[in-house]
């Protein structure tokens, strides 16, 4: 099996040839051929550089990672508010649209996605306990840019001066009325250790509450699969390498005999997740169809959406896959602009303030898999306290991380391609076996595309 032609990822995700062709032939014929494939044709001649490519694969992989967390790891009853949630408010997601649009990333006109949307709105929804990033995500993390100047850090500082105002205005009421402060003297306050304890989910997750095994054995599949990823980002990473100019042979043999393993890694891994899956989507269904009444009317609805939001992140991982090669071109100058996203980030982090860059013109060059990067035009209005040589090293740090992540992105969008794949089959085959049992489906929360973000500034 040849893993080292680009041509070879894009056929594995099932992209159209003409994908494959311009890698040599250019867009004539391609763009003819496209048709064939109208939830992405709009993504070949859509002017994305890298950096919304980049992004699009972000945003269809997270909103895979937060609805495998919703399925099997969100603990759930009858009545729990995060089960109407999962269904996007249409003020939130025309709002997220709307700072989408206004971001830097997207001032050259591509088009703005819907998974940009449900990968926000789904992490909002019964989040975990704060923990340290796991080392696989950091460098998304990284990639990921930071939203325009925050206008929910300003909607919550005037809450916060209204709250403090409220406050103030309760207390002169309360002395006023002398009877009700004595009585609210009089009462104990209770102590904090005889709060009640908050009562445990009826079910472990949405899984559990169709069938308590389902969780398990969808876990399994999912470890097959995101190990599967993992060796096919090193693959893409490798083989990236291996077609840098300077290389030496000895460097070139030595990540031949590298991506040779994991190929026969990936091999191994993609056979038996493929028998776990065949095994899981039928019995998953089967579940749903002798499920009782009241798991289908409260759990059904959510698994509706969250289908929708799974199909979404599809054609946003498969629209990347599609502009890939016509982006790889902008590769150095997408770097520059993550570069420059970059600063405004950390100097944002450090200091409370984001910084106006418009005068930044950062240096950026890219030899031998390493980023170097110079800061033009920033000055001291914009850094106040920090060094220079800090921001400029962070700033590096992080466009070397995205530059790596760019360049082994075809792996990446592979093996989302496959967990999409997976969540997609099992939430039809659970939304199939409640609707043959009698239940009647919802319409699903949509989101449509949003038009293309503003043109450049002049």
């Amino acid at each position: 099996m040849n893993h080292r032609k680009p041509s070879r990822w894009l056929d594995a995700l099932a992209v159209p040839a003409f994908v494959c062709a311009l890698l040599t032939m250019g867009t004539g014929c391609g763009a003819i051929k496209a048709a064939a494939n109208p939830k992405v044709a709009w993504a070949i001649n859509d002017p994305a550089p890298m950096s919304v490519v980049v992004r699009r694969a972000d945003v269809a992989e997270k909103t895979s990672k937060e609805v495998d967390r919703l399925m099997t790891d969100t603990p759930a009853s009858d009545d729990s508010p995060w089960l109407g949630q999962v269904a996007v408010d249409k003020e939130a997601a025309a709002a997220d649209m709307a700072d989408l649009r206004a971001h830097d990333l997207y001032a050259g006109g591509a088009r703005v996605v819907a998974a940009e949307v449900w990968a926000k709105e789904l992490a909002r929804v019964e989040p975990r306990d704060a923990k340290p990033a796991a080392p696989a995500d950091a460098a998304v993390a990284q990639a990921e840019p930071a939203a325009p100047a925050s206008k929910e850090a300003k909607a919550e500082r005037v809450a916060g001066k209204a709250e403090r105002k409220a406050g103030k205005a309760g207390k002169k009421a309360a002395k006023s009325d002398k009877a009700e402060e004595k009585e609210a003297l009089a009462a104990p306050a209770p102590a904090a250790s005889e709060a009640a304890p908050a009562a445990p989910a009826k079910y472990t997750s949405l899984l559990a509450a169709v069938d308590p095994e389902l969780g398990a054995e969808w876990t399994k599949v999912m470890e097959k699969k995101k190990a599967m990823g993992e060796a096919k980002g090193e693959i893409a990473v490798l083989e990236a390498a291996n077609d840098e100019k300077g290389i030496s042979d000895a460097d070139k043999k030595a990540n031949k005999s590298k991506i040779e393993g994991l190929e026969k890694t990936v091999d191994r891994l993609e056979d038996e997740a493929d028998k776990l899956s065949k095994a899981f989507v039928p019995k998953a269904k089967a579940a749903a169809q002798k499920a009782a009444p009241e798991v289908r009317e409260k759990f059904g609805p959510t698994l509706v959406h969250l289908r929708q939001a799974v199909s979404d992140a599809d054609v946003s991982n498969s629209a990347a896959a599609v502009r890939y090669p016509m982006a790889a071109t902008t590769l150095l100058d997408s770097a520059k602009q993550m570069a420059k996203v970059y600063v405004a980030d950390v100097i944002e982090e450090k200091t409370g303030k984001r910084p106006n860059t418009q005068s930044l013109q950062p240096g950026v060059t890219m030899e031998g898999g390493k980023v170097q990067v110079t800061l033009n035009g920033l000055g001291a209005s914009e850094l106040g306290q920090l060094s220079i040589g800090d921001v400029t090293a962070e700033v590096a740090s992080r466009t070397s991380a995205w530059a790596k992540r760019a360049l082994g992105l075809l792996g990446t969008i592979s093996a989302t391609k496959a967990v999409l794949g997976f969540e997609e089959d099992v939430l039809e085959a659970l939304v199939s076996g409640f609707q043959a049992a009698g239940w009647k489906a919802p319409a699903a929360a949509t989101i449509p595309d949003g038009p293309a973000g503003a043109q450049p500034r002049s």
